[in-house]
């Protein structure tokens, strides 16, 4: 967003230069008559600084990319089975959620899982998540995890964290 500076920069720019080559025409090429110059489809085009990047073109939209959204956990032996039988009943929930793809838990070694859920998109994760069904669906306690690295997806809400070694954020 341009800053009340670069406008008050750019209406100068807009001005006169001295020693123009032409009469009436400006340093950025608009005519000084009041008229705003246009691009070949008439639409005005912003005035620009010298050195200023022109305005990049809009994305064509694209299709919503896939998204995972990868949780660890370090799970008590003695809460294994309570955790499985949750994530189980999350899943059974996931497959009637628009958008999902599939889902997976993993057992890395004693304590530490790996749950991903597999979706079409961000935001029909995000529909499942925020849903009331899911809101209610809670891990034991006593179950901790690790803040998801950057691209993995969004930490478990209510779990408290081990091993906090960066930021605790949206990580999409």
């Amino acid at each position: 967003m341009p800053t009340l500076i670069t406008y008050l920069t750019r209406a100068a720019c807009n001005q006169q230069a001295p020693n123009a080559e032409a009469p009436g025409v400006i340093s950025n090429g608009a005519k000084q008559n009041g008229s705003t110059p246009a691009n070949q489809d008439g639409q005005a085009i912003a005035p620009k600084l010298p050195g200023e990047a022109p305005p990049k073109a809009k994305p064509k939209s694209q299709p919503a990319k896939g998204f995972n959204n990868v949780n660890k956990f370090i799970v008590p032996e003695d809460k294994v089975p309570e955790f499985e039988d949750a994530w189980h009943q999350r899943e059974e929930v996931m497959q009637q959620s628009a958008g999902f793809l599939g889902f997976s838990l993993e057992r890395k070694d004693d304590s530490d899982f790996v749950a991903t859920s597999k979706w079409a998109s961000i935001p029909e994760w995000e529909a499942y998540s925020l849903s009331e069904i899911a809101r209610r669906s809670h891990l034991p306690w006593g179950v901790y995890q690790y803040v998801p690295a950057k691209g993995e997806g969004f930490p478990e809400d209510f779990i408290p964290f081990k091993k906090m070694d960066n930021f605790v954020n949206a990580k999409y």
